[in-house]
This record gives C-alpha cells, sequence and structure tokens, in this order.
C-alpha cells in the first residue's frame, strides 16, 4: 500500500493576515456634524430674528450694527434661500442616518434607546414651556421622535427580509415611492384620528387638514412621511458608496475634520443641549449688558 504525498511540505508556514479592523467612517461623521453646526446657527438667527433682536433694539429694530444683524437674522428665517437650504440640509441628515443604521447590527436597541430620549425630551419641553411660560417649545414628534421610528421601521425591514441584500434594497424602494406618493397625492380627510398626525405631518401644501402643526407640535415637527424616504435613501445608498464598509475618501482624513467628526459622534448631545445653551448666553447678555435686568424670554 502506497502513503499519498503530502500535499504541503512538513516545512510549509502558513501565516494568517489579520483582518483589517472596522473603524468609522469620517466623513459620515463630517456631514452628520457640518449639518449640526448649520442647525446651531439656523436657531441662533432664529432667537436674534425673532426673540432678542426684537427686545434689544425695539419691534422695528432700529439702530446700527448689532440691529442691522437681527434684522437680517429675521430676513433670513423667511427667506426661499432658507428654505432651501434647510431642505438640502435635512436630506443628508436623514440619508446619513440610513446609511449608519445600514452598518448597524442593532438597530432595535438604537431605536429603543432613542425613542425613550425622545419621549423624555418631550416631557422637558412641555414642562419648560408651562414653567417659563414661553410658548412654541413643546416637542410632541420633531426629529429624535422620527429618527427612532426610521430606524425601527428599517430594523424591522432587516428582520422579515432576514438580512437578504436584494429584499431590502426592494423593500427601501418600495418604502420611498409609496412615501412620495402619499406626500403629493394624498390628503387625509378632516376627520382623521390626531394620533395620525406624525405619520401625515401637513403634506405637499404646508398645511394639515385634520389638525394644528403649530399646536401640535410648534417647537420642532418631523413627521415620518416624508421624511422616512431620506431615510430609506440612505439604506439604498449605503451598499453602493460603502460596499466593504470603508471610508470613500481616506487619504482626506486628518486632524483638520476632527472638531466636526466629533459634533457628528455625539450628534445627539448638541441637539439635545444647543437651544438651552444658546438661550442661556443669549438671555445672560441680555441681563448684563443689552437690558440689565430684564432676561427677555423669563
Amino acid at each position: 500500500m502506497t502513503t499519498a504525498p503530502a500535499t504541503f511540505s512538513q516545512d510549509a508556514r502558513v501565516t494568517l493576515v489579520p483582518a483589517r479592523p472596522r473603524t468609522r467612517i469620517w466623513e459620515i461623521d463630517f456631514l452628520r456634524g457640518a449639518c449640526i453646526v448649520l442647525m446651531i446657527l439656523d436657531h441662533l438667527t432664529m432667537l436674534l430674528g425673532l426673540y432678542f433682536g426684537p427686545a434689544w433694539f425695539g419691534k422695528d429694530m432700529a439702530g446700527d450694527g448689532g440691529a442691522a444683524f437681527c434684522r437680517w437674522c429675521e430676513w433670513f428665517h423667511f427667506s426661499t434661500e432658507r428654505d432651501i437650504a434647510h431642505a438640502i440640509v435635512i436630506f443628508v441628515f436623514f440619508s446619513i442616518s440610513g446609511i449608519s443604521s445600514s452598518f448597524s447590527r442593532s438597530n432595535v436597541r438604537r431605536g429603543v434607546i432613542l425613542a425613550a430620549v425622545a419621549m423624555l425630551y418631550t416631557g422637558v419641553t412641555y414642562a419648560a414651556e408651562s414653567l417659563f411660560a414661553v410658548s412654541g417649545i413643546h416637542v410632541m414628534f420633531g426629529v429624535l421622535h422620527c429618527f427612532a421610528a426610521c430606524i425601527l421601521i428599517w430594523a424591522l425591514t432587516d428582520i422579515l427580509c432576514r438580512g437578504n441584500a436584494v429584499a431590502k434594497a426592494v423593500v427601501a424602494a418600495a418604502v420611498i415611492v409609496t412615501a412620495a406618493c402619499l406626500y403629493y397625492l394624498y390628503t387625509p380627510p378632516a376627520d382623521t384620528p390626531i394620533f395620525f398626525a406624525p405619520l401625515f405631518g401637513t403634506g405637499v401644501s404646508g398645511e394639515a387638514t385634520f389638525f394644528d402643526p403649530s399646536k401640535f407640535s410648534p417647537g420642532d415637527f418631523f413627521p415620518v412621511i416624508p421624511y422616512i424616504a431620506f431615510f430609506f435613501a440612505g439604506t439604498l445608498l449605503a451598499p453602493v458608496l460603502y460596499p466593504r464598509r470603508y471610508s470613500l475618501l481616506p487619504f482626506m482624513d486628518g486632524k483638520w475634520n476632527r472638531p466636526v467628526c466629533f459634533i457628528g459622534k455625539y450628534s445627539i448631545f448638541f441637539y439635545l443641549l444647543h437651544v438651552v445653551v444658546l438661550a442661556a448666553v443669549l438671555m445672560l447678555i441680555s441681563y448684563l449688558f443689552i437690558t440689565p435686568g430684564d432676561w427677555v424670554l423669563v
């Protein structure tokens, strides 16, 4: 009986190359951080143009320097330019979240935690509105609520499709088309129950037929339709742009982007705290320097 020759020499050595560790994709954090920075600047112009400016310089904001800037802030808040920029930033913000969620293996956990934070935020804004007697800050269904709903719907999609990439892409495309059709073609009747408000929102006309958005969620209102379409657009883009989940621009990564990436990485904390910090700083400036003894908002 003959022995089959060995395929490998006894002296052969096998070298295992360690798998490349997954790292955060810097441009995703950067884009998310840039959106947060622009949101903070937008809210600063709102506070200056609608609240502090008229209190500091009079209703007509007569004067030079600071008054002129506050007048510009008031103009910008209602301008077409702001509407266009707002739509672009919101699309980027939601699609980036969709891309990130397509990478995550714990979307149920993420969605539940975010939903809990969103409900806590609702309670805090309601209490603040009652305590300080400042109208227009109560948030019933804002961006955090919408993100939580989108993430949980995507998690359910992943479970039902059993991780099949083609099936998830088909569902994502169907959600986008359905959301677009409902937004542009469907108007809920006037007797629609109020609990559908977070789903249908205001529609393409900008008006709601069965509820008043300014009373339902005046501080921040992001209905699921149409914004879920932006989120699911990100889930469609993710396997195309990041099939291996590596940065598309590794050669551009460096210290220059770290401040904005930091904001993007911890975006939820900046979102939750930025209005409070901005208002507190402006109130302190008002109390100490511009309208001594008057906090303006309190």
